[in-house]
């Protein structure tokens, strides 16, 4: 986002507690490969201290908890049902201990200089509602010659987009639609970063595919997703009609196993506090 909208953070709270029971569990697999590849990335050293900036369910928390061990994992998010939902699956990871979630806004989280010697966030920079301060925020948390990981969408595929786009048309404007559907050049968020007096900065860029099942395996995902942040201000009444058109635009999508792939570009930003700043 281009300026501070305050105003979103409560949005961005409500939609993710709403979804937190089903983020990511319908089976598409779209939190956990961009949180593998993130982790895997940022090149995790066991014995570190890390902040998962807007855990959400934990996708990432988890698996930098397995690659630090014996070192810890702070994770952070203002949602309390995604804080419980990331409990639950550090709990099932056996990585419990290693956890410590606290509700703190990602964007300026409430810890000292130097606390961490890597901050990661995924699928979480579109959110926020001051990317620049975020970014200068965080490094001031990093320790020096601290890792920056972060990851964020490039391109969504455009097949889908008109599929999007008739969905969003029936919902009061939230101003979140151009931000989901257009999410800006990257070149744009490494000026940041270079603005912010990061070091060493890489992007990554990978084409990541997800598959759904039906038309119907699509929504539902979705419904427990990012668009939820439009689509939960469709009127009830229109709800049923923003469906069966999106279901209908969606079988011409179908590969020759009935089985519908989507594209997504996804960067994965890294990027290091200096050693000596």
């Amino acid at each position: 986002m281009t300026g501070p909208r305050p105003e979103l953070t409560a949005e961005v709270v409500a939609t993710f507690d709403e979804a937190a029971d089903h983020y990511d569990s319908t089976g598409s697999g779209f939190a956990g490969p961009v949180a593998a590849r993130l982790v895997e990335l940022a090149r995790l050293r066991p014995g570190w201290r890390v902040l998962d900036a807007g855990c959400g369910a934990g996708a990432v928390l988890v698996r930098a908890a397995e690659a630090v061990s014996p070192g810890t994992v702070a994770g952070i998010d203002l949602a309390p049902a995604m804080l419980a939902r990331a409990a639950r699956e550090a709990g099932r990871a056996g990585v419990r201990r290693s956890v410590t979630l606290l509700r703190c806004d990602a964007a300026a989280p409430a810890f000292g200089p130097a606390s961490f010697d890597a901050i990661l966030a995924s699928l979480v920079f579109y959110l926020l509602p001051d990317q620049a301060a975020a970014l200068a925020r965080w490094r001031e948390l990093l320790v020096p010659g601290g890792t920056l990981a972060f990851s964020r969408g490039v391109l969504p595929d455009p097949r889908w987009s008109p599929v999007f786009a008739a969905v969003d048309a029936h919902a009061s404007h939230t101003g979140w639609e151009s931000y989901l559907q257009g999410p800006g050049p990257l070149s744009a968020t490494t000026a940041m970063l270079d603005a912010c007096g990061y070091t060493g900065v890489t992007s990554l860029t990978e084409t990541m595919t997800y598959r759904y099942d039906s038309p119907e395996h699509w929504w539902d995902t979705c419904v427990s997703e990012g668009p939820r942040l439009t689509w939960r201000h469709i009127p009830a009444q229109r709800l049923a009609q923003a469906r069966a058109e999106a279901l209908a635009m969606a079988q011409d999508l179908r590969e020759p196993d009935g089985s519908l792939l989507r594209h997504v570009g996804m960067a994965y930003l890294v990027a290091h506090r200096p050693d000596g700043g």
